[in-house]
Formats: C-alpha cells, sequence, structure tokens
C-alpha cells in the first residue's frame, strides 16, 4: 500500500502571506515621494532667495511630480527658468531624489545657501544668470555626483576653490566671472571627465603647464 504524504500548511501562515502580498501591492501602487530633507532643502533655499515653486512640477505639494518627472527637458526650456527633475527609482520606487536644480536668469540675490548641501544627489546644476555673490562655498565640494556645474554670471569673488578638481565626474564646468584674486587652473588635471570649461575663468590661467 503506498503511504500518501500531505503537505500541511497552517491557516495563520496562509493569512500571513497575503496580508504580506497585499502590503506589498500597496508600497508598489503609492506614488513615490521626495525625501523630506531634500523638500526642506529646496524649501529652505527658495525662502532665502524668494522663489516660489512652479505648479508645472510641484504639483498639489509634491516637488517630484510633472515636469520633474516627466520627459520635459528643463534645460532647452527657456521658460522653465526654475525647475528640479527627479529620479524616482530609489527604495522599490517609493522615494524621488532631486538630481537636477535650475535657478537661472531670475536675478537671485545673496549667497549659495548652506541647505544646497543636502541636495546630494544632484548631477546637474544651474545657477546661472544671476547676481550670488561671495565665495564658492566649500560645500560645493560635498556634490560629488555632479556632471553639470553652471554658475557663470553671477558676481562671485575670491579663488577658484580646490575642490573643485575633486568633482571628478564633471563634465561640463561653467563657473566664469570670479573677481578679486588670481586662481590657477591646476585642478583641470585630474578631472578626466571634463569635456567643457566655459567662462571668463580662463583668464586666470597662472600655473597649469
Amino acid at each position: 500500500m503506498r503511504r500518501r504524504h500531505e503537505l500541511l500548511v497552517s491557516p495563520s501562515f496562509c493569512l500571513s502571506g497575503l496580508v504580506l502580498l497585499l502590503a506589498l501591492s500597496a508600497r508598489a501602487q503609492r506614488q513615490a515621494q521626495t525625501d523630506p530633507s531634500e523638500v526642506a532643502a529646496l524649501n529652505a533655499m527658495f525662502s532665502r532667495w524668494g522663489l516660489r515653486a512652479s505648479t508645472a512640477w510641484n504639483i498639489s505639494g509634491e516637488p517630484c511630480s510633472g515636469a520633474a518627472v516627466d520627459d520635459t527637458d528643463i534645460d532647452s526650456d527657456n521658460k522653465l527658468k526654475l525647475g528640479i527633475k527627479c529620479v524616482c527609482s530609489y527604495n522599490v520606487s517609493t522615494v524621488c531624489h532631486i538630481t537636477q536644480l535650475k535657478v537661472y536668469a531670475l536675478d537671485v540675490v545673496g549667497q549659495i545657501p548652506a541647505e544646497l548641501q543636502n541636495l546630494t544627489y544632484l548631477t546637474n546644476l544651474n545657477l546661472a544668470q544671476n547676481y550670488l555673490a561671495g565665495s564658492l562655498p566649500a560645500f560645493l565640494g560635498k556634490l560629488t555626483r555632479l556632471q553639470y556645474l553652471w554658475a557663470s554670471d553671477n558676481e562671485f569673488t575670491g579663488k577658484i576653490p580646490d575642490y573643485i578638481g575633486s568633482l571628478s565626474n564633471l563634465t561640463d564646468l561653467r563657473i566664469g566671472d570670479l573677481t578679486g584674486e588670481v586662481s590657477s587652473l591646476a585642478f583641470v588635471a585630474n578631472m578626466t571627465s571634463l569635456s567643457t570649461l566655459y567662462g571668463d575663468i580662463v583668464c586666470y590661467l597662472t600655473t597649469f603647464y
């Protein structure tokens, strides 16, 4: 007589599995949200500069929405002078990080706010054609993912910071119009990805040989 083996599964185990599947399904369907620390940083910066987020991308109070996550190219859109782009694939597509910030030709005055250093996922930063002043802050060196840094046509003073050379992912650097001190371009030697160097920065060439 052949013995039949039966696999017994308790009802509680089945129920737990169902609950887990429902939880994962609900999580997948929930809209990804911007990292709270980045939202706070963005709000603080805009407050200092007297700016308001555009409804083109800040839909219902969620920064990473609309033009921030669709196929809009904010670099080429001249009407969109204030914008962000986000990547929302983090933490099983539930968290968005801001990867691009554009504050272009808005007559912004003052210094670059310290809160910018909290946007650590930035790959593209465009602050060109404003009235930003002071020296380029050291915390910019923490934004190691940067590939594009546009900060020309402002009123920055001082030398080109040495930390620029440590931003090894930079491919496009536009940081001209620094006044007040002579700078060296020796930092470029270690920037193997750099393909574009633009601005009055070339006028300060001293020891880069």
